[in-house]
This record gives C-alpha cells, sequence and structure tokens, in this order.
C-alpha cells in the first residue's frame, strides 16, 4: 500500500512530504555538514523486541523553513553507525526530525499517514512502535541523538492456580472490548530524555473487538495452570501490544458483560479423582461459552489506580484460579512497570 504524507499542519508548519524539485540547486556541501543519526530507546521486559542494543532500523523525516529535507529516508544499523540514502546536509536552518520504526509505511495495518499523525493504525498485538521528535536542530559535527519512545502500551495476562487438589485447564484467553485501531499524533516538542512529559496522543479509537492472547485449537493445546504464574501468550499467539486508551469497569448486562475486562475460558476438574467441577449443570448460562465445554471467567481491567492503559506502560495481571465454588469472587492484582531509558 503507498502511503502519501500530506501535511504537518498539527506541528505547526505548512510542509509538503514530498520529494525537493529535481530543478532546485543546492550549494555544494561543506565537509563534515553531512547529518548522521544516533539512537536510543527505552529498556525493555524479558520479552520486549526493541531496545537500543536491537533497534536496527526507523523511518525519518526532516523539515526547515517549509522545506522538506529528508522524505521518510529508511535509516539502518551498519556495524557501529546508522546510514541512509541519499544522505541530506545541513541548511543554515534550524531542522526538525520525526521518526518511528518499524517501517509501517507499506503496512496494512494503516491506511495512511497525513499531517502530523499516523491515522487509523491497528496494532497486530505484536509489534512494538516507536517514536521520536528532536526540534531546532542546528548544524552541529556529532550525530543527531533520536530518543525513542514506546507509543503503545503492553498487556501481559500471568495464569497460575496453587490450589493441588483442582486441575484448571485454559482453552481461551481474550481482552474484550478493547480498541484495536486509533489515531497517533506525534508530539510538537522533543521527545528528549530530559522531558519524559512529552508524548504523543491517541485519538478517534476504533474497531472496539475481544482480541485472543491465548488460542488452543484442540484438546491438546489446552494449558493446565501450575503453581508459577505464566504468560501463555508468548510461544502462542505473541499478543501483548495494545493501542492506549481508556478503561471502563465491567458489569453484568443481561447474559453478558459490559466494560473492558479479561476473559478466561477454561474447566476444572478435581485432581484425585478427575471429575469435572466446573462448569457444571448448576454453572448460570452467562458463565458458559457457547459451543463449548468451557466456563468463562471475566476478571476486570481497572483498578483504584489503573483506569487506563498508558503509552510506555506494562500492566500484568496477575491471574490466580484457586475456589472452584467462588468463581465470581476471584481476586487479581495489577501491577505497573515503566520502561526506563537506556543511556548510550
Amino acid at each position: 500500500m503507498n502511503i502519501k504524507l500530506i501535511t504537518l499542519g498539527m506541528l505547526g508548519m505548512s510542509v509538503a512530504f514530498a520529494s525537493c524539485s529535481s530543478d532546485e540547486k543546492m550549494d555544494a556541501p561543506v565537509d563534515g555538514s553531512v547529518i548522521n543519526f544516533s539512537a536510543v530507546t527505552p529498556n525493555g521486559s524479558r520479552t520486549e523486541p526493541t531496545t537500543t542494543a536491537t533497534l536496527n532500523k526507523f523511518v525519518v523525516y526532516a523539515f526547515t523553513e517549509g522545506s522538506t529535507l529528508i522524505d521518510g529516508a529508511t535509516v539502518t544499523k551498519t556495524g557501529g553507525s546508522w546510514t541512509y540514502s541519499p544522505e541530506a546536509y545541513w541548511p543554515v536552518e534550524p531542522v526538525n526530525f520525526y521518526a518511528f520504526s518499524p517501517d509501517i509505511t507499506n503496512s496494512p495495518d494503516i491506511k495512511g499517514m497525513e499531517g502530523g499523525n499516523i491515522p487509523d493504525y491497528q496494532s497486530p498485538g505484536n509489534v512494538d512502535l516507536l517514536y521520536s521528535v528532536k526540534t531546532g536542530v542546528k548544524q552541529q559535527a556529532a550525530p543527531v541523538l533520536l530518543n525513542f519512545r514506546h507509543a503503545l502500551a503492553r498487556v501481559k495476562v500471568m495464569m497460575s492456580s496453587t490450589n493441588q487438589r483442582i486441575t484448571v485447564k485454559v482453552n481461551h484467553i481474550s481482552l474484550c472490548n478493547v480498541y484495536l485501531q486509533g489515531t497517533f499524533n506525534f508530539p510538537n516538542e522533543s521527545t528528549l530524555a530530559s522531558t519524559p512529559d512529552v508524548k504523543g496522543t491517541w485519538t478517534k479509537y476504533k474497531a472496539l473487538n475481544k482480541p485472543l492472547v491465548f488460542y488452543a485449537i484442540g484438546a491438546e493445546d489446552q494449558v493446565t495452570l501450575t503453581s508459577v504464574p505464566t504468560d501463555y501468550t508468548e510461544g502462542n499467539l505473541n499478543y501483548n501490544y495494545v493501542i492506549p486508551q481508556p478503561l471502563t469497569d465491567v458489569s453484568l448486562v443481561g447474559d453478558d458483560y459490559a466494560g473492558t475486562y479479561i476473559q478466561v475460558d477454561c474447566e476444572i476438574y478435581d485432581t484425585a479423582s478427575g471429575a469435572k467441577l466446573w462448569p457444571n449443570s448448576h454453572t448460570p448460562a452467562y458463565m458458559l461459552v457457547p459451543e463449548t465445554d468451557c466456563g468463562r471467567i471475566v476478571y476486570p481491567t481497572t483498578s483504584d489506580k489503573v483506569k487506563s492503559w498508558e503509552q510506555g506502560h506494562e500492566y500484568i495481571y496477575n491471574i490466580a484460579i484457586n475456589n472452584p465454588d467462588v468463581l465470581d469472587k476471584i481476586k487479581f492484582d495489577v501491577t505497573v512497570d515503566d520502561y526506563v531509558i537506556e543511556d548510550m
């Protein structure tokens, strides 16, 4: 899909994302005037794929005094340095840089790019979207340091059961009533390590859905919970990244739930006898999963401290299924880990 970048109006500039005309004349560059880059990203968690060490490529745009200086160049790590083509040279005027990684300009996950935003970005769930802004940069001998930030939030569902008298077999885990699509707006200030509050924003949420984070195709793919909290999306659907968004409290409306919640489709057995304990003939209809032998257990995504998923934050939901008699009162815990900046 070809992506056309129109204007960066929200950043206070009237600039077209178009290559310079071939008949424009440029002064011959002087020695040392090539623009070079350096990049850092926040530290990630154990399964985080993008760190300063693993970031190998990003896309950059640069503008100066109403002109496009760099029009979506791909900057690639080569050895210990960053290279791109065609190279750009420092003008007399200050330069504004905007970058993102990975290269999503030809991705089916977006419809296009316009203004100072990425409209209708749909998170595939396994891609860590990064962005960086550096404004008002004057000619310098050192590479332009781009400090990247995470544009998405991470959600991790940890499952366990410490009650040895029961065996819990899980078929599916879903995030329910979450937006899968939104428009990302670049900030109009530099995303420096010293300015952590400068962030992009998400607006125009779309595609409310119930994405799976774990899926068992058949009985042989069911997972049996252990006493060790485990993230079962790893090696399965690898679904961790979500659009940052407000969350709503869960409530029962008729035979279904409203609000933002985590749904676990499972079966519970007596360990000693192998007899099925749940769901059973007394299980209410709203706790049954249609066309399966499973019951569904619902956990809210909100808490007293968490009312939204914020970019650059990881939300860890620790769910322990230990009591088959009081399934609707099982407690959960939420912790939030901030990513930190890795200095070079």
